[in-house]
């Protein structure tokens, strides 16, 4: 077993997932039916027996608490999410300096995952490097943009602390990092690895139905059960008399009086009697009331229980997404098209509305446009 500590760092923070990421770190986005992408996270870091597991934020959300809630007497201390200090240079060597590793693993660790760490270190040792990249072969194919970066001590923090010295700034300390060692000839190599990254909403749309529908990818995650979840919902699912369910991912604490056809349900949705939910994705606690039809569309989530203000509330009858096929959203056209609908995380969109193709409802938003309006047309959106 190697003495190693991992560091996660973000990716760019931008509006390309839309509410997915607007109030959530790209850590906390439900993925895959039943998990967060820390999850996978948290099973690179466990899975590779690393001493210390730092995680790097630029939002502060429910991170810290999430992670928190996987703690147990022998990892209570192993893991760090570091959020307010993201930018911090001198916080950042300082960390480095007290966590006493021999060696340093740097990912971007905020897209979904599963990369066997372990391999990555005995690769490195076999040449006495002081560091060394590994770019990952995404569909077959080495990129720069998707790499670990495994360095010694030593080396980690004299770049850092020549960064303090001469007053640089990034957005981003370990892209630099990543630069500097890259720039001063470092060797790189290639390495096999489960990376998926998402660049916008009809790219999440496929992926997490793939996760699903991929006999090879779903064995992995379910059936060989490599990933845990603290997305908090207990209970079985249920299925009413009346309800059906063809084709479709359920997770656990699902209520179902409708009927839902090639769909992905995370835990604690609610579909009511009538109500039917076609090529679709439903984002934890969302509850979808009497007779609504929702086609083709992204539901993001709901409050943990059904009777909370500000939970995600489709009302009674109405009438979301399209099987159209090619429409995009003019707002968003190159972060939400293919005709995927959004409705943004707490939007309440009362009884009786219509929402077409492509179209978004921005978080926490939908009330009182259609207090006013019945009517929001393909392409268009709520936002602020």
């Amino acid at each position: 077993m190697f003495d190693f500590t991992i560091i996660s760092y973000p990716g760019p923070r931008n509006k390309s997932l839309l509410s997915l990421t607007e109030n959530r770190s790209r850590y906390m986005i439900p993925f895959g039916g039943r998990f967060r992408i820390i999850d996978f996270t948290m099973r690179n870091s466990r899975s590779s027996g690393a001493k210390n597991t730092i995680i790097y934020s630029d939002c502060e959300d429910d991170l810290a608490d999430y992670v928190n809630s996987y703690h147990d007497s022998e990892m209570d201390d192993s893991m760090t999410v570091v959020t307010g200090e993201f930018s911090d240079i001198s916080f950042c060597h300082d960390l480095i300096r007290d966590s006493h590793s021999d060696y340093y693993v740097i990912y971007n660790g905020d897209s979904p995952s599963i990369i066997d760490f372990n391999e990555i270190i005995k690769k490195f040792k076999t040449r006495k490097r002081e560091a060394r990249l590994f770019k990952l072969n995404v569909d077959k194919r080495p990129s720069m943009a998707y790499k670990v970066l495994v360095t010694n001590r030593k080396t980690l923090l004299r770049v850092l602390r020549d960064a303090v010295r001469s007053n640089r700034t990034s957005p981003n300390i370990f892209e630099m990092v990543i630069n500097t060692l890259v720039n001063s000839g470092i060797s790189t190599s290639n390495f096999n690895a489960r990376y998926w990254p998402i660049n916008n909403l009809p790219e999440y749309y496929e992926l997490t139905r793939r996760t699903i529908w991929d006999p090879e990818i779903f064995d992995l995650l379910y059936r060989e059960k490599i990933i845990e979840s603290h997305i908090m919902a207990e209970g079985d699912a249920e299925v009413g008399r009346r309800a059906s369910v063809v084709n479709s991912f359920v997770s656990d604490s699902c209520v179902i009086h409708g009927k839902v056809e090639n769909s992905v349900l995370y835990p604690g949705v609610y579909i009511g009697e009538d109500t039917i939910i076609r090529d679709s994705i439903l984002l934890p606690n969302v509850r979808i009331d009497r007779g609504a039809r929702i086609t083709r569309s992204i539901i993001d989530e709901g409050a943990v229980q059904a009777d909370l203000p500000g939970m995600c509330n489709i009302g009674n009858s109405c009438r979301i997404g399209s099987e159209e096929q090619n429409v995009k959203n003019d707002d968003y056209p190159g972060y939400l098209y293919s005709s995927i609908t959004l409705i943004g995380k707490g939007s309440t969109i009362p009884e009786g509305s219509n929402i077409g193709a492509a179209c978004y409802v921005a978080s926490g938003l939908g009330q009182d446009y259609f207090s006013r309006k019945k009517y929001l047309y393909d392409g268009t959106s709520v936002i602020q």
